[in-house]
């Protein structure tokens, strides 16, 4: 099932935790430090049809953007480490 915006309300809970805990690892943040885990589709021409998109939030004003062009379950603790890279 889909809402207005295309996107799934069938989560991979799972895998999202999966991936906050592998980004919270490799990047050392605080518990006081969030993260957000978000899969979109793009119906856009030239546009990836499936896009994950991690968002780090580090204190009041730093704010890092991750994007892969695969879904939220086929990202792996790979992926993630290659970020600080």
């Amino acid at each position: 099932m889909s809402d207005l915006f295309g996107k799934s309300r069938n989560k991979d809970v799972a895998a999202i935790s999966r991936i906050k805990h592998w980004v919270q690892e490799i990047f050392k943040l605080s518990e006081n430090e969030n993260i957000l885990v978000t899969e979109l589709q793009c119906y856009e021409e030239g546009c990836p049809p499936i896009e994950t998109v991690i968002v780090v939030l580090r204190g009041e004003t730093e704010k890092r953007q991750y994007k892969f062009h695969k879904r939220i379950n086929e990202i792996n603790f790979e992926d993630i480490a290659n970020l600080t890279t």
